[in-house]
């Protein structure tokens, strides 16, 4: 077994269509540190989040089948972005503020660019699923 803290969530990146409340509580953790690993660390209005949120759905958190809205309140209410009263203001949460169960997780993400290792991760599972394709069809006699 790999100590890897990304593995379990590189498993998760490459499928399509997961629903965050279908998941466990802890791969939808490690769904949401990816989201919040994405996020600026900055303060940002609301319309900023969306803005994020909707680049991150499109790239690193594509495999998440929800909409921006949907997902800042998972973020919030999950404990991965802090929101004032009046949704005036966001903050993506330190790192060592982040759900105790994710925290080396957090801090794995936090160190890399998590739209390329989503992507890479993508490109990887694609290659193995080739491979295997041609290696199928070659022992079936067929074209690779």
């Amino acid at each position: 077994m790999s100590n890897d803290p990304l593995q379990p969530l590189a498993d998760l990146v490459v499928k399509d269509g997961v629903g965050l409340g279908g998941l466990t509580p802890a791969l939808r953790g490690k769904a949401l540190a990816l989201v919040w690993a994405g996020m600026p660390p900055t303060v940002m209005d609301e319309r900023a989040v969306n803005v994020a949120l909707k680049h991150l759905l499109a790239g690193a958190a594509s495999f998440i089948d929800t909409d921006h809205v949907e997902l800042r309140r998972w973020l919030v209410d999950a404990g991965w972005l802090w929101r004032d009263g009046f949704g005036r203001e966001y903050r993506r949460v330190d790192p060592g503020g982040v759900p105790e169960a994710d925290r080396s997780l957090a801090q794995a993400l936090a160190a890399i660019d998590v739209g390329a290792w989503a992507a890479s991760q993508r490109q990887a599972r694609e290659a193995e699923r080739l491979a295997r394709r041609a290696a199928w069809q070659a022992r079936q006699g067929g074209p690779a």
